[in-house]
């Protein structure tokens, strides 16, 4: 369980081409301080877990938590401990910029019970994080990922598909470093443009072009493959499905879609699929069965029986997929009009 207390672009020191918190988050606190609202997060999600009897971690998100006062982290974290100590929360994750984890920053943090970083790192390109605003080079994001490893904290890092200056071959070798510096977990998103950012007016200047929503698949399937193959989860693809995100003229173009993740995975099945059908040189049957664990049934059939539709379209099989239990990889097996012809791909 993660218990998420918003804090939209506290602690960020400048606003980032792409970014505009106040509409991709729908919450945004101007009455009461940050301290006195974290208070009362943490109270209402104590009394949740109370009830529930399901601890979990307080995130801190939305923002650049450790480039906060270093006085107003600490009263955060106190704060956050004393539910970790009653064993309330199991501790707590955070989201910052790589060059917000010094050496000074990490020996605070080292006092409290820290437990994930999440590093809001979006490329790992120079050109493209200079395109894009960030004000730090690659370099800050390795030493920051070697000194969250180094306190044996779990590391997060977030990446963005399309930013300024960015492309497929560019994108995919800043997913492969994230692994390589020992990212524990992925979360990746398209870029979106937004009202009332640099970005929607390189946009409306026609000197920014998003990506499609099929580009935006096509590029982040195969990084999903590259993440899954190296033992790496991708938790979150797409942005969350928000009302203050999805009012009239919020987003002025790119690739929305409230269930991009599960059209990335739909991809990345459809592309398995075909993959294996392409390596027979006759097919053995007109009728294929796609046999998977059943919590995979979904996405394998693909959005909206799109997989369906396309093997059908690609390769003229009549296609479904069945779940079996205890199942980890695929099985393919295969009918004729005449008889029925079993084989394992």
């Amino acid at each position: 369980m993660i218990y998420p207390v918003f804090l939209p672009h506290a602690g960020c020191p400048f606003q980032c081409v792409y970014c505009n918190q106040r509409v991709s988050v729908s919450y945004v606190n101007r009455e009461s301080s940050i301290a006195e609202f974290v208070r009362s997060r943490l109270a209402d999600y104590a009394g949740q877990v109370r009830r529930s009897g399901l601890p979990g971690e307080i995130a801190f998100y939305g923002g650049t938590f450790t480039a906060l006062p270093c006085g107003l982290v600490e009263e955060i974290l106190a704060a956050a401990s004393v539910f970790v100590k009653q064993g309330i929360f199991t501790g707590v994750r955070f989201s910052t910029r790589p060059d917000c984890m010094d050496i000074h920053v990490v020996e605070i943090l080292s006092r409290y019970p820290v437990r994930t970083v999440e590093l809001g790192v979006q490329s790992l390109s120079d050109s493209v994080l200079e395109k894009s605003g960030r004000g730090y080079r690659a370099e800050s994001v390795f030493e920051a990922a070697k000194r969250i490893k180094r306190e044996g904290w779990e590391l997060g890092v977030q990446l963005m598909a399309g930013l300024p200056g960015d492309n497929r071959e560019i994108f995919m070798l800043s997913v492969q470093r994230a692994i390589e510096i020992g990212a524990d977990f992925l979360r990746i998103y398209p870029t979106l443009v937004l009202e009332g950012t640099a970005l929607a007016d390189s946009f409306r200047q026609s000197l920014y072009s998003p990506l499609s929503l099929d580009e935006a698949v096509t590029w982040i399937a195969p990084a999903y493959d590259l993440a899954i193959r190296a033992g790496v989860p991708v938790i979150r693809m797409g942005l969350h499905a928000d009302p203050a995100l999805e009012k009239p003229g919020v987003i002025l173009a790119g690739p929305y879609h409230p269930a991009f993740g599960a059209l990335v995975k739909s991809r990345w099945w459809r592309d398995r699929i075909d993959d294996r059908l392409a390596a027979i040189e006759e097919l053995p049957g007109d009728e294929m069965i796609v046999h998977v664990a059943p919590n995979l049934v979904s996405d394998a059939i693909g959005h909206r029986k799109s997989n369906l539709l396309h093997w059908k379209s690609r390769w003229d099989v009549s296609a479904k997929v069945v779940g079996d239990a205890g199942l980890t990889g695929i099985e393919i097996s295969w009918k004729t009009k005449t008889s029925d012809r079993d084989t394992s791909l």
